[in-house]
């Protein structure tokens, strides 16, 4: 059996966290992945988009929050979601055993996944 990508240091990040709360906070393992995946990266996404509107940036690249980061988000959304999907279609029996094996690692994922994809649309909305 392969290691799952990432799978260190997001159990890691995880456990570091989920060890200090509450133990019936702990018993709701997929519920507290899928929340603690998509406020982790909302946190990192909304982090890199303030960065993007800085002077440093413009800089550096003029311009660079009107022009080049709506086609980053763009190609950012495609690819979270454009992967899983190719996997799936490509790997489906091991993709299923990735979610009945690892169903906490699978909903922190999908977190994940509803955080990047939520934040950058927005983002990309609201111009």
């Amino acid at each position: 059996m392969t290691e799952l990508f990432l799978y260190k240091p997001v159990d890691k990040l995880y456990h570091s966290v989920m060890d200090h709360m509450p133990e019936p906070i702990q018993r709701k393992e997929k519920t507290s992945a899928f929340l603690l995946g998509g406020a982790g990266i909302t946190a990192v996404v909304k982090g890199l988009q303030k960065l993007a509107e800085t002077n440093l940036i413009n800089f550096v690249m003029t311009d660079f929050n009107e022009k080049y980061l709506p086609v980053l988000e763009g190609m950012c959304i495609a690819g979270i979601t454009g992967v899983p999907l190719w996997y799936m279609t490509t790997h489906p029996t091991e993709f299923k055993r990735i979610l009945r094996d690892h169903p906490v690692y699978s909903a922190g994922m999908i977190g994940v996944y509803v955080g990047s994809v939520g934040t950058a649309l927005v983002d990309l909305i609201n111009g």
